[in-house]
Order: C-alpha cells, then structure tokens, then sequence
C-alpha cells in the first residue's frame, strides 16, 4: 500500500474514500452517514494515540488542581478534550486528512473550517457511556447542518464503547435535548433501527450533525480511542449572528489550506 505524506501525519491510500462513492453520496443523504475504509496508517494512530495519552494526563492534572470530585471523575472515565488541534502539531495536520477534505468538498463545499474537534477516551472495565443525542443539541448554528467525523483511533467495537446510530434519523429534524448531570441527551421515543457501528483502526464514520447517536460503556480490558473533528462552512456563526466554533480554515476554493 502506498502513503502519502502530510506533514508529520502519513495517511494510507488504495481503496480508500478518495473520492466518495455515488453509493456513499446516497447512503449519507438518505440514512445520514458513511463509512470509510482505512484512511490512516499505523504509525499515525499509534502516534495519535501517545498524543491522547499526554493529553489526558494534563486534563486529569488540571482537574485535581480544581478539587471538583465530577470534573476529576470526569477527566478519568469519559475525557473529551477539546481544541486538541491547539494542543498537539500531530493533531493539527490530522484535521486535515485527505479523507476528512474530500468529505468537506463533497458534502458541504469548496470553503469550509474545522468547527470543533475532540479526543476521546474510554477506560476499560469503566469508561462511562453517552446517551442518545445530536450534535446540534449543544448549540444553534447557522446553517445548522454540518459534518460529524467520528474516527476510530483504535479498533472500536461493542464492548469497548463504540456508537451506535439511528440511520436516517436525521430527517427527524431537531430534537429536543434535556441537560443532566453528565450530559445532554435527546428525547428519543423510538429507538428502532438503532445499529453499532463496529470500526477498524483508522476508519471514520461521517454522519450529519442531526444524525443520532449513542455509545456503551467500555466494559473491555482494552482502552478505546476516538478523535471526533466537525467541520462546517466557512465563517459559520451562532443564532445571534456571531461568529462561534474553531474556526480554523482547512479547505478554500476547494484546495486544501496551508
């Protein structure tokens, strides 16, 4: 298999999502996502992991330094550490993977910004589950509708915690979300159809930020990695009109940025 190298970020080629399918183009407007093969290889998750791994370390120190019980407890079994793409070189050039540019040229447009990105952790034996939800439950955006890239670092199956989906879901419009104490969680009624979604290391699960989704608790002996960047049209703002998100460019007049 042959690799292109991006920066210090090397992503596998072959059969890969370059570019998507008519089939793949269907299947993410009718169900609301896609799956790709590999887009990443080895050595790039293996380092992607270590970056987690420092990461993590420095989100549990910080939490102690509060004393807050919750935010320590949550740092330790479901950690998700946002703007990791100020945090670490690697994952900077990693948001802009050929895999994740094609998504954004394809489904959204030729301008389009990293909207925010996150690493996440699941410890085994304990790591804590997520309810039912959609992406823009956290918050208006304008144009609502945006890419989700949910990338298994690690191989991510049922008993280590992966997500599980309602395909088509995302024609029910927005939900409504209700905020408890470890997250916010959609009202969902009807759960039919509901399907894990079982990666290998490096594929991604592209879905519409209106797609529902959940994951188990990780009652593996393993830890299960994920990286999860959004990506938006450029420039996008909130529901008063004002600039929100990353905001960081990744793809101008179709090409890539820097």
């Amino acid at each position: 298999m042959s690799t292109a190298t991006l920066g210090t970020v090397t992503h596998a080629q072959g059969k890969q999502l370059y570019p998507i399918s008519a089939k793949q183009l269907t299947q993410f407007r009718e169900e609301g996502y896609l799956i790709t093969e590999p887009a990443f290889d080895s050595k790039t998750l293996a380092d992607a992991i270590k970056e987690f791994t420092r990461l993590q370390k420095a989100a549990i120190a910080d939490a102690e330094k509060t004393g807050d019980a919750k935010h320590i407890a949550l740092a330790k079994l479901r950690p998700f550490i946002g703007e990791a793409h100020k945090q670490s070189d690697l994952l900077k050039e990693f948001v802009k993977a050929p895999a994740y540019l094609e998504a954004c040229r394809v489904l959204l447009g030729p301008d389009c910004d990293l909207y925010y990105n996150q690493a996440v952790i699941k410890p085994p034996e304990r790591g804590l589950s997520f309810g039912w939800h959609q992406d823009n439950g956290y918050g208006t955006v304008i144009p609502m509708e945006y890419l989700t890239c949910w990338t298994a670092v690690g191989r991510s199956y049922i008993e280590n915690g992966c997500i599980w989906i309602i395909p088509g879901s995302h024609k029910r419009g927005l939900l409504k979300h209700v905020k408890n104490e470890l997250s916010t969680d959609a009202v969902v009624d009807d759960e039919t159809g509901a399907i894990p979604v079982e990666l290998e290391p490096g594929q991604i699960v592209i879905f519409n930020s209106l797609l529902l989704h959940k994951s188990g608790p990780n009652i593996s002996k393993g830890y299960r990695y994920a990286y999860v960047p959004q990506y938006h049209v450029a420039h996008v703002v909130d529901g008063e009109g004002k600039p929100t998100g990353d905001r960081f460019p990744v793809l101008r007049n179709a090409a890539r940025v820097g």
